[in-house]
Order: C-alpha cells, then sequence, then structure tokens
C-alpha cells in the first residue's frame, strides 16, 4: 500500500485533533460528595444533580451565599488530567448563580488532601447582565494541567448576589479532560 503525502498529513491532523479532544469526564453515578458535605440542600436538588446530564435539574446548597461550597468526585473515567470546566445556569433566582470557582485534586482518595490545579471567574455568569436559565458558558474556562487525578474536589466561592441570595445553584458542571491522562 502506498501512502501519499495528503494521507500522511490527513493522519497527522487526525492524531493531533484526538490528542488535543477534551471530552467530559463526569458522569451520572460517578462517587459525588456535596462540599460541605453536611446535607444542607433540597432532597430533590442534590449535589450528584450537577452531573446527571440534565439542565431541568440542578444542585443547591443553602450555604452558598455565605461560604464556599460544590462537591468532590471520584469519575468513573479514572485517572484524568482535567483542562477545562463548563458550568450551565440553573432553572431561577439568577442572584445564586456562582460566578468564581476553585478546581483542586487528589490521587490520595475523595477526601484529599487536595492540590489547587485553578481558579477564577465565571466570566459569562459575573456580566452586568443575568446570563439566561438553562444556559451553558459560552467563554472557554481552560487552564494548563498535566497531572492526571483520581479526584476532584470544585467549590464555589462566589455567588452572583450574596446579599439577595439564600444559597448556591447550578443545573449542570462538566470536567473537561483526556481520560488516562493521554
Amino acid at each position: 500500500m502506498t501512502v501519499t503525502r495528503k494521507d500522511a498529513l490527513l493522519l497527522v491532523i487526525l492524531l493531533v485533533g484526538r490528542l488535543s479532544a477534551q471530552v467530559d469526564i463526569t458522569s451520572p453515578g460517578d462517587v459525588l460528595r456535596g462540599v460541605p458535605n453536611d446535607g444542607d440542600w433540597p432532597g430533590a436538588e442534590a449535589p450528584d444533580l450537577a452531573i446527571d446530564n440534565s439542565v431541568e435539574t440542578k444542585y443547591l446548597h443553602f450555604k452558598g451565599a455565605t461560604q464556599a461550597t460544590g462537591f468532590r468526585l471520584t469519575p468513573s473515567a479514572g485517572l484524568t488530567a482535567v483542562t477545562g470546566l463548563t458550568f450551565t445556569t440553573a432553572n431561577d433566582a439568577e442572584e445564586r448563580d456562582p460566578v468564581a470557582f476553585e478546581l483542586y485534586g487528589s490521587n490520595v482518595g475523595i477526601d484529599g488532601p487536595y492540590t489547587l490545579i485553578a481558579s477564577g471567574e465565571i466570566a459569562d455568569f459575573a456580566q452586568a447582565t443575568p446570563w439566561p436559565r438553562y444556559t451553558m458558558n459560552t467563554s472557554p474556562i481552560t487552564f494548563a494541567n498535566s497531572i492526571p487525578y483520581g479526584h476532584y474536589q470544585l467549590l464555589f466561592t462566589r455567588v452572583r448576589n450574596p446579599a439577595r441570595a439564600n444559597s448556591m445553584q447550578i443545573a449542570e458542571v462538566e470536567l473537561l479532560g483526556r481520560p488516562g491522562g493521554e
């Protein structure tokens, strides 16, 4: 079989695209715990609903207006170098939308210890005009990380309007990376 220069170039493009492609490494059913893991959420708005692949549900934590809240996750995808995030707004109350995050990784266990990977603002959610309901951020949230972790902690450190909010809420979260740390 003869491989042409064009065929070789196409193969390189496909391989580079595969290596750089990020996928959502979270799945419904992944081991997940609220942070703080105190049950301070409605029964129908528990932490695991942040990764259930449905914008019709949400995770709401009542302490989110006064302290960092979020979740710890052990993805069934296994060791993964997470290099991006997406967030989707929930159904109501834009004052509860998170506007800042911190992402940590651990290879010890779901209870840590954790190492900070990235932190920053959720630019779309922090604009002067509230981000539309049931809508994923469009401004990319990406960062350098070459270390594959087996456990992650995602904290929302600020909500849009803590003076008016009684909680933090998020419909959907995706941790983006390459499973196996490829």
